[in-house]
């Protein structure tokens, strides 16, 4: 059991908070999938974008990137998130998921997260846990891992790259359940 907010948080994008009612739920998990080049860190970054402009505090965990280069390309389409990482606001921890097992990974979330005491969490992508654990492993980490965020009352988004143009009603890792929001991106190709 863990306190429950009717407190609206915003995406960071107008109309996808219009869309959702005012934004994503305080607290709440939200996954992002959708497979490479559909948007997901830059909806990741909107949201992180969006929480320290109102004065809150961001962890963004990437498991891919390094934050100069999602600081450098966030830039590009007008998200200044070098700002907020210099004002201390914006932290990154970035690491390979293969330098660790997945509970040296939880441990690791757990204790930044108690440390920072961020408003929101980012994690960026999920699915590459995967090169260090089975489908269920995975799934129990990352329920752990909400069940403690929820109970910290922090703002969860999490991005799945999906293989190709799948936009099947599950994910890769079958997180798709965990979470209280679902965005899935998918590229449309018209004239």
């Amino acid at each position: 059991a863990y306190p429950v907010s009717n407190i609206r948080v915003s995406s960071g994008i107008p109309r996808l908070d219009r869309m959702l009612g005012g934004g994503y739920y305080k607290g709440s998990s939200i996954l992002v999938s959708g497979s490479a080049g559909t948007g997901k860190t830059s909806i990741a970054s909107a949201f992180a974008n969006s929480i320290c402009a109102k004065g809150g505090k961001c962890l963004y965990c990437s498991f891919e990137e390094s934050p100069e280069q999602i600081m450098r390309n966030m830039r590009s389409i007008g998200f200044d998130l070098a700002k907020w990482h210099k004002k201390g606001d914006l932290q990154f921890h970035t690491v390979r998921p293969t330098m660790y097992g997945l509970e040296t990974h939880l441990v690791n979330l757990h204790r930044l997260v108690s440390e920072f005491k961020p408003d929101a969490v980012v994690l960026d992508p999920v699915s590459n846990l995967a090169a260090v654990g089975d489908t269920d492993q995975v799934r129990s980490m990352l329920t752990r891992l909400i069940d403690y965020l929820k109970s910290s009352g922090v703002t969860a988004l999490f991005n799945d790259l999906t293989s190709g143009d799948q936009t099947d009603e599950m994910t890769n890792l079958g997180i798709s359940s965990l979470m209280d929001s679902w965005l899935l991106l998918c590229t449309v190709e018209s004239n």
